[in-house]
């Protein structure tokens, strides 16, 4: 990237670092599953990886529990939600419920809109205004769905939003569902808050749920892989099963030759970022404080420019910003015409002509909505980088109209 671009957009992806990169390229070429001494090397090598992203779950060495490695997040998600749909037999006519929070990943909201229209299921998806999910809708829905018999089977929760910062409170979400319907399978898509929050944030054990999805790209290793964390229970009750037959590999779960060089690069990318995740989190927190003053700064001279600030806690890593009149795609281009790179929402959706879910759930109109950029940074990012975004953020302010 040359000296004069600006890469705001870490929540897209993130650039791979020195060590993942040494780390793909160093990976064993062998299949993981032949028995001969090429394919034990790599072997040996997916067992030391595994064990590395785990411990930064707060997985202990020994442990029933499992973490099974895939291609990306979406396969996890997916895994996850159609494995638990599919591990008992449904009664056709109250095959079940599926909670989400109102505005989840299009990995999950899909395929649970899927099981929606083709099998019966239902689908609640709690209310999370100002980025705050609504724990009486949720009781509520708990409550009926007893009174249904449409028992809850699925209840996934982000962890944080991909497109406003907010971080929900998973822990209690999780715990109500617990209570009412103790079979359920409680899954947390952590992608955005993994090694973001401080340690133990997002430590499955901490938050009381039973899977849990990571994504490598996310955390500055290559793409091509990802992880699901399945606890002792689930897989002991057999709540998830799978959903793509194939040669057995990563305890069945997920079938297929593991993608070593990529797994061996999110190992390197986990223990780094682990190892240094408390000054990450002050970097990132201090430039976001520059970024929010400039923004208010802004505000003065140009009203209806601000913040979509979550009610609750929200990631420092991660700014929702409201534009006066300017559609998001016009500002989009005009500042990437200035090598400042920046998004209108999540990176997987963004081909799509619909308004976005997470912040039609946030709280805002379509019209609003239609005029929000997000802003992603991490530690890689300079203070260099959010002034030259303020000023061609100022710049775009003062000479773009709103196009029809």
């Amino acid at each position: 990237m040359a000296e004069n671009e600006h890469y705001l957009d870490q929540s897209a992806t993130t650039k791979p670092s020195e060590s993942a990169l040494r780390a793909m390229n160093a990976a064993a070429w062998g299949n993981p599953s032949s028995v001969h001494r090429i394919g034990a090397e790599a072997a040996a090598q997916l067992k030391a990886a595994r064990a590395a992203v785990g411990a930064t779950l707060g997985m202990p060495r020994i442990t029933r529990d499992r973490l099974i490695f895939t291609s990306c997040g979406t396969e996890s998600n997916n895994i996850a939600l159609l494995g638990a749909a599919a591990a008992k037999k449904r009664d056709p006519e109250r095959p079940g419920t599926v909670i989400l929070s109102d505005g989840e990943h299009p990995s999950l909201e899909n395929p649970a809109r899927q099981l929606e229209e083709r099998q019966g299921y239902r689908v609640f998806r709690v209310p999370t205004p100002r980025g705050v999910p609504d724990l009486d809708a949720l009781k509520e829905a708990l409550g009926r769905a007893k009174e249904d018999g449409f028992p809850v089977i699925f209840a996934g929760f982000m962890l944080v939003n991909n497109e406003t910062g907010a971080v929900y409170d998973v822990r209690s979400t999780a715990s109500l569902v617990r209570r009412a319907f103790p079979d359920a399978v409680i899954h947390c898509d952590a992608v955005q808050g993994y090694l973001k929050l401080k340690k133990n944030r997002f430590s499955p054990l901490a938050l009381g749920v039973d899977t849990m999805t990571l994504s490598a790209h996310k955390i500055h290793a290559v793409r091509g892989a990802g992880a699901l964390y399945l606890s002792e229970n689930v897989i002991r009750r057999k709540n998830i099963v799978p959903v793509m037959p194939g040669g057995g590999q990563e305890g069945g779960f997920r079938s297929g030759t593991e993608n070593l060089p990529a797994i061996a690069s999110f190992a390197a990318a986990a223990e780094e970022g682990f190892s240094d995740l408390d000054s990450r989190c002050e970097k990132t927190a201090s430039l976001r404080a520059v970024l929010d003053r400039g923004i208010a700064r802004l505000s003065e001279t140009y009203p209806g420019l601000g913040l979509n600030t979550p009610a609750g806690e929200s990631l420092p890593n991660i700014a929702s910003v409201r534009l006066p009149g300017i559609r998001s795609e016009t500002m989009l281009n005009f500042l990437s015409g200035k090598g400042i790179y920046v998004s209108a929402g999540s990176a997987c959706s963004a081909a799509s002509k619909k308004k976005s879910a997470a912040l039609l759930a946030f709280g805002l109109r379509d019209d609003e909505a239609d005029s929000v950029i997000r802003v992603s940074m991490d530690h890689t990012n300079t203070e260099a980088d959010i002034a030259a975004f303020l000023s061609g953020l100022e710049e775009g302010l003062n000479g773009l109209q709103r196009k029809k």
